[in-house]
């Protein structure tokens, strides 16, 4: 007996089959469900709500709604902005300036021609043009001029002994004497023996009659005279050309009167510039311009120039314009409710999201959404069962018949020494469940012996078996039965799978004489030898029992608890199920007829 069995019961760790079967009821009834609403229009929608509920904008959105208040926002600064503003001492003086008549008629004035000329002379007499104009004017002498100058240098050159011989001179009868008698044969002929290297005795005489000539002596005389060495130094000198220039100058009207100017005692009051003054201090006595000035230079009307085109007073009409209008209001008034958040349709949404939450299909839903417990449901799929619920057996599902049987005979046979003969279907029965009864009674069947082959023989006990090999087998996948154990020494009790290939087999379970999990395998002396795990003190009752096949790896639980796991080459192939009960000795009258039930059975293979 296994001890893994005793405590595996000691400790509960194999729990009830009422409350597996329940459990797997609502399951199953829970996943159809959550299929069901998985599909729906409704989740879709809901998940969409939740997705808004559960996101940064909503969060973000409901926390700002709620932390709202009219102290500390934006309107409340906007509003004490506003109000200092209004308070201010600058803007308070501007709006006493803004419209009065001083400022209506300063600003009439101000650009009048009057105005305009005042501020012009202002410039010419304040800005130093006047007493630059002045000081030009009165340094304007003649003393020292340049006109002086020039008249000075005529005097001067008009005094010089060249220019009093040029003019004596100059186109005098002297003069042209002088030069005529140069070209006379008398004067030719004094040069000619004068410089002569020799004379004769006539050229003597006559030289020096020429000598004592008056006209010769005359021209020799003025010749070597002062007065004509300084007129032809004059005639043609730069000071002779200097002094006919300046002639032209000091005689030109222009420089007589500018001569005059120069000399003038009294020139700047005739000036432009002392008129432009005297105009300047007449438009200051004027009362329009002393208004002007006044008001100009005034303390209000400086705070009204700096205070209207200020950014203050611009952000005052900006403030007073947020301030009166109906949004800055109906914001005020938001924000000063306590009761915003209730009134916003964001919470209309919310209370919508949290009455959807509360449904009994989304409950559900979310669940099982993030939890394992649909893995099976959703990964394995039924693809053989009975509940044996018809009256009869499915004949479609099940053969009364072993598929050796079946294939040689065509109805069953035992094997040497066998007790009982496997009737056809005589002691298989349904509705309920599904019942293989082992009965005390005669009946002729045959024996399979080598070498006469099948040779009919006498049996005092019938029973029966059930067989999915034509319907129903699987490589790998999971074959789970609810079966009654309440095992009978006499009699061997079993559903287990089976190949044609082999005559070994994986019993789902095995009870009776041999109370087990595991395989039965035939060794080489023909005999039956079990390999697995001795479940004899499993206490009596229904369990489901369950056989995972992976390749050659088999697994077996009882009522959802594993219990052992092998491996066996030679069984990884294709099996079917079978189910049957074998008298292996004498039965007594009170144990019969001896019952096998099995409530039900599923196989499932991966998706």
């Amino acid at each position: 007996m296994s001890f893994k069995i005793f405590s595996f019961q000691l400790t509960g760790k194999i729990k009830p089959t009422t409350a597996i079967e329940k459990k797997r009821a609502e399951l199953a009834s829970d996943y159809a469900e959550y299929k069901k609403t998985e599909a729906s229009d409704e989740l879709k929608a809901f998940l969409e709500l939740e997705e808004w509920v559960n996101s940064d904008a909503f969060k973000k959105s409901k926390s700002e709604i709620e932390g709202l208040s009219f102290k500390g926002s934006k309107e409340e600064n906007q509003l004490k902005e506003y109000q200092k503003l209004k308070k201010s001492g600058p803007i308070k003086k501007y709006f006493t300036v803004e419209g009065s008549s001083d400022l209506k008629r300063f600003e009439k004035e101000r650009d009048s021609e009057k105005m305009k000329s005042y501020y012009a002379l202002l410039d010419y007499v304040k800005e130093g043009q006047f007493n630059q104009d002045k000081k030009e004017i009165k340094s304007q002498v003649f003393k020292g001029s340049v006109e002086e100058k020039h008249w000075l240098e005529f005097r001067k050159l008009e005094k010089s002994a060249g220019m009093r011989a040029y003019k004596e001179l100059h186109a005098s009868d002297d003069v042209k004497k002088h030069e005529t008698l140069e070209k006379t044969e008398k004067f030719k002929k004094y040069q000619q023996l004068k410089n002569a290297s020799g004379h004769n005795k006539e050229e003597k005489a006559e030289f020096k009659k020429l000598k004592r000539d008056g006209e010769i002596k005359t021209y020799f005389r003025f010749e070597r005279s002062k007065k004509l060495k300084l007129y032809r130094e004059m005639v043609g000198s730069h000071d002779l050309k200097r002094f006919d220039e300046l002639v032209q100058y000091v005689n030109n009207d222009e420089f007589k009167k500018r001569e005059a100017f120069l000399k003038d005692k009294k020139k700047f009051e005739k000036s432009e510039a002392f008129k432009k003054y005297s105009e300047f201090k007449r438009l200051s006595g004027d009362d329009t311009v002393k208004f002007v000035l006044k008001y100009e230079k005034s303390a209000l009307y400086k705070n009204y120039l700096d205070v209207k085109d200020s950014f203050d007073l611009k952000r005052y009409y900006e403030l007073e314009e947020i301030i009166n209008s109906d949004e800055f209001k109906k914001q005020k008034a938001w924000l000063e409710d306590k009761k915003r958040w209730e009134k916003t349709e964001e919470f209309k949404k919310y209370q919508h999201y949290l009455k959807e939450k509360e449904r009994p299909e989304f409950v559900n839903y979310f669940k099982y959404k993030k939890s394992d417990d649909f893995d099976f449901l959703k990964n394995w799929e039924v693809v053989f069962e009975d509940s044996f619920s018809n009256s009869k057996l499915d004949d479609k599902k099940w053969s009364v018949c072993t598929a050796t049987a079946g294939k040689m005979l065509g109805e069953n046979y035992a094997l040497p020494g066998d007790l009982n003969l496997f009737t056809q279907g005589k002691n298989v029965s349904t509705g309920k469940n599904l019942r293989i009864q082992v009965k005390k009674e005669k009946a002729q069947g045959k024996v399979w012996k080598m070498p006469a082959g099948f040779v009919p023989t006498d049996f005092e006990y019938t029973s029966g078996l059930v067989s999915s090999d034509k319907a129903f087998e699987m490589k790998d996948g999971v074959v789970e039965a609810k079966i009654k154990f309440d095992p009978l020494k006499s009699v061997i009790s079993s559903m287990y799978l089976a190949s044609g290939e082999t005559n070994n087999r994986v019993n789902l379970l095995e009870m009776g004489a041999r109370n087990n999990l595991g395989f039965s395998i035939v060794n080489g002396k023909g005999k039956v030898e079990s390999q697995g795990l001795d479940i004899s003190n499993l206490k009596k009752g229904d369990y489901i029992f369950t056989l995972e096949k992976q390749g050659q790896k088999f697994t077996w639980k009882i009522n959802e608890k594993e219990i052992i796991t092998q491996e066996n080459r030679d069984l990884d192939k294709t099996l079917h199920i079978v189910a049957s009960s074998l008298v292996i000795d004498e039965i007594s009258g009170a144990q019969l007829p001896a019952s096998f039930d099995v409530e039900w059975v599923k196989c499932y293979v991966k998706k």
